[in-house]
């Protein structure tokens, strides 16, 4: 590849990220006649609903995205129409409506890696006694697409679609070391600009997670993400399917960051491995 062919890519993947990272304020710039604004506030308006904010009025949908009120009641009154919204009787509330299931339940169905996963996750969930979850990066967060469970008392209840921030999880600092370095450095500093106050400490914490994935192949949060939570995680890279993380984590008491480091990481690494080989047979 050329350097200006490289230049170019890398400059392109930035343009992506910078308008995904931050779309709202990219809309109010925005001059490109392929990128449709009306479009993108719509969408950005469903993503302001999530599991702690099932329900949300236009006045609290305009605060959360800056846009005007009356652009905030168009599109929801749109988006009822769609069946993208459910409006609650005798309310000015919103939720979610099936139509977004619809299209989040097609675009897990298109992630093909899962089938592949899941079986090799059962064992590693079994062994550990301990969730195993396979996520891929949604902006600054990683998003869960599969998480494997076995029956115990000590499980923690992380179903698909959950969330955790990319720079204090296991799974977020894995795929950080494995992003090409470009857009590596181009997300921590979007991480930098929203957490100005801690970002040293949240450098360091990173910079440490790097060096862990380099010396042994993954990437640990002890008590970082939840004081009472320990996980490693391992990432995927493929040139056909992308980056995906899997990880293994549980209460502190359970997974010590010496099992981690002694058993279950080491042991996550042979399964990522296995899952990869898996999928050069099928290509």
């Amino acid at each position: 590849m050329s350097e200006s062919t490289r230049v170019e890519k890398t400059e392109k993947i930035t343009n992506l990220d910078e308008i995904r990272l931050d779309p709202i304020s990219h809309i109010h710039r925005e001059n490109n006649p392929q990128f449709i604004a009306s479009l993108a506030r719509g969408l950005e308006l469903l993503r302001c609903f999530s599991a702690h904010k099932q329900v949300l009025g236009n006045q609290e949908l305009a605060k959360m995205t800056g846009l005007p009120k009356p652009t905030i009641a168009r599109i929801t009154n749109t988006l009822v129409s769609l069946g993208y919204l459910k409006q609650l009787p005798n309310s000015t509330k919103y939720m979610l409506d099936i139509g977004v299931l619809s299209l989040g339940y097609s675009a897990l169905s298109n992630i093909s890696i899962r089938n592949t996963a899941h079986p090799l996750m059962e064992e590693m969930s079994k062994y550990a006694q301990a969730p195993v979850a396979m996520a891929t990066r949604d902006r600054l967060n990683m998003i869960y697409i599969d998480v494997v469970q076995v029956e115990s008392s000590l499980n923690m209840r992380r179903p698909i679609g959950s969330t955790l921030p990319i720079y204090s999880s296991s799974m977020g600092r894995a795929c950080l070391a494995a992003t090409p370095e470009h857009e590596r450095n181009f997300l921590m500093d979007a991480l930098a600009k929203k957490n100005p106050e801690n970002w040293p400490s949240i450098k360091r914490s990173l910079e440490r997670a790097f060096r862990d994935y380099q010396d042994y192949g993954y990437c640990l949060s002890l008590g970082e993400w939840h004081k009472e939570v320990n996980s490693v995680a391992v990432p995927l890279v493929s040139s056909q399917h992308g980056l995906y993380v899997f990880n293994c984590g549980a209460p502190s008491f359970q997974l010590s960051p010496e099992r981690l480091e002694d058993e279950i990481g080491p042991r996550l690494i042979h399964m990522v491995h296995n899952i990869q080989d898996s999928l050069n047979e099928i290509m």
